[in-house]
């Protein structure tokens, strides 16, 4: 479990070094029942169970993409295509998030793939699939006068020992998606086992509580590494957003 973590951070870093993310042009999008049929076809199979399945997953992921440029979908709308939905708060950028899944074929599970979509000021549709690997099923505005950022926080299955936390801030700048914002100490995403992530938004705080004292030595690696760390016997963080990024209390 531990080199599957290391690997997909590794993978998350690789593809976000480059900061903003620039929308291609948009290419023509699948027709709804084209794209609905991919979705259950990855939805029905297994991860890399054969040579073929790679190329279904980047076409797949580029399809939702491409349809998403150009469609609002209601939570009726993406059920009926095999899709999760998570909305944002009611602003001008509407962000949302859209997730797909697949099985791992292993310990862990289900496997969520999310694609975020967003309006720029002019109303004009975009949409990018992050290398993440997780269900967000919580967004949340972070208060930054001249920015918009958002702290998205989700779960996923790390194997039989570990259910990961992850906490992930974006930000948006018009027509562009931010990845490389280091909010989070020296990342912008924070992943856990074990825990329980909830986000105070009045007081622009998110809590931290670990459960589990078997994963806590894995997960204060994690921490030192994004620059927190885990007192001696204490159970939960406190992390505070204030100038862009979350500070540890102590």
């Amino acid at each position: 479990m531990q080199t599957r973590l290391l690997v997909l951070l590794i993978l998350f870093w690789l593809t976000t070094a480059s900061g903003a993310i620039a929308q291609p042009p948009v290419k023509a999008p699948p027709s709804t029942a084209e794209l609905k049929k991919n979705l259950a076809r990855l939805e029905a199979s297994t991860e890399e169970e054969n040579a073929d399945w790679n190329n279904l997953l980047v076409k797949t992921t580029r399809q939702l993409v491409a349809y998403l440029r150009t469609h609002e979908l209601s939570a009726t709308a993406a059920k009926n295509l095999g899709l999760d939905l998570t909305v944002g708060p009611k602003d001008a950028a509407s962000l949302k998030v859209f997730t797909f899944s697949f099985s791992s074929g292993g310990t862990r599970g289900t496997i969520d793939r999310p694609v975020l979509q967003w309006k720029n000021a002019a109303g004009q549709l975009f949409a990018y699939a992050p290398f993440v690997e997780c269900s967000f099923y919580e967004i949340h505005p972070l208060l930054t006068p001249g920015r918009t950022l958002y702290l998205l926080i989700g779960s996923e299955k790390g194997d039989g020992l570990c259910d990961t936390q992850q906490a992930y801030v974006i930000e948006l700048k018009g027509n562009y998606l931010l990845l490389d914002h280091q909010a989070l100490g020296k990342s912008p995403l924070l992943l856990l086992c074990n825990t329980q992530m909830t986000f105070d938004a009045a007081k622009q705080t998110l809590h931290v509580e670990f459960e589990d004292e078997e994963t806590i030595i894995d997960d204060q690696l994690r921490l030192t590494k994004c620059g927190y760390h885990r007192k001696p016997g204490a159970n939960e963080l406190l992390l505070q957003f204030r100038g862009g990024r979350f500070w540890q209390n102590h």
